[in-house]
């Protein structure tokens, strides 16, 4: 069976290889004064420079917070690599959504890889992406939903050959999420944030969906961590749950599948 690596960029932004495929999910992001700033070998592969993550196949970003979405980098990643696809929920209506990049990828859309998700009234959309790969987006609500109801967010389900893999992104665990992810079956892994491992709703979805292995993420490195995730994430680990749970918190680090 084929191993799947998946490698932290920052953040919530991952690079997962499989087959000689990559996929880079949250990875093109913006600053945000919580999380880690843009690291500088992505910016590299941004403008066509030698990087390891540049010339990946697909980009994949979960919503458009700026924490894990740039625009203007997404647009200049796609004008200078051979990009296959980059998918992105569709900008919101509202001009003053907090945190939202709503600016458009004209770029990507002219080299025909742009493609824009809009899950109107929730669902879900399955898009095959090459033979035994495909990412299904399901419409999800995010953590402190009022605040940030005006933003599309999108949990990503990336199946490849016989391993799937969800990344949560910024979803809660609220009854609707709930009932969205848990039509998921046989999950190689769950990505989540440590805000959500730690809230009893996100711990009763995690016995409903019950990945083989939870993951934590979306946590600064420390030398950015002004709200102490880190801390949070190192009481997770070496408590007592009946979930195998692992964390992606340092730059370059891997897990196999």
């Amino acid at each position: 069976m084929t191993t799947v690596s998946i490698q932290l960029v920052a953040n919530s932004g991952v690079l997962v290889q499989y087959r000689g495929l990559r996929f880079l999910i949250d990875g093109i992001y913006g600053n945000n004064p919580y999380f880690t700033p843009p690291r500088k070998e992505i910016q590299k592969a941004v403008f066509g420079m030698n990087s390891p993550f540049r010339g990946v196949e697909f980009l994949l970003f979960t919503h458009r917070h700026t924490d894990h979405f740039s625009a203007v980098y997404a647009d200049e990643y796609a004008a200078n690599n051979r990009l296959r696809g980059l998918f992105v929920p569709r900008a919101g209506e509202d001009p003053d959504s907090y945190l939202e990049d709503r600016r458009p990828l004209p770029k990507a859309a002219a080299k025909g890889v742009l493609h824009e998700i809009h899950l109107q009234g929730g669902g879900r959309l399955c898009i095959p992406l090459a033979d035994g790969c495909s990412a299904t987006y399901i419409s999800s609500r995010h953590l402190d939903w009022r605040t940030y109801a005006a933003v599309e967010h999108c949990a990503v389900s990336l199946t490849l050959g016989e391993k799937q893999f969800l990344f949560a992104a910024d979803a809660d665990g609220s009854q609707e999420n709930r009932e969205a992810l848990c039509a998921l079956e046989n999950l190689t892994a769950m990505f989540v944030t440590p805000l959500f491992f730690a809230h009893p709703d996100g711990r009763h979805l995690l016995e409903a969906v019950r990945p083989e292995t939870t993951v934590l993420y979306h946590i600064p490195f420390a030398e950015d961590d002004v709200t102490s995730l880190r801390p949070m994430t190192e009481r997770e680990l070496q408590g007592t749950n009946s979930f195998q749970l692992k964390a992606l918190t340092d730059p370059e680090q891997t897990l196999l599948f």
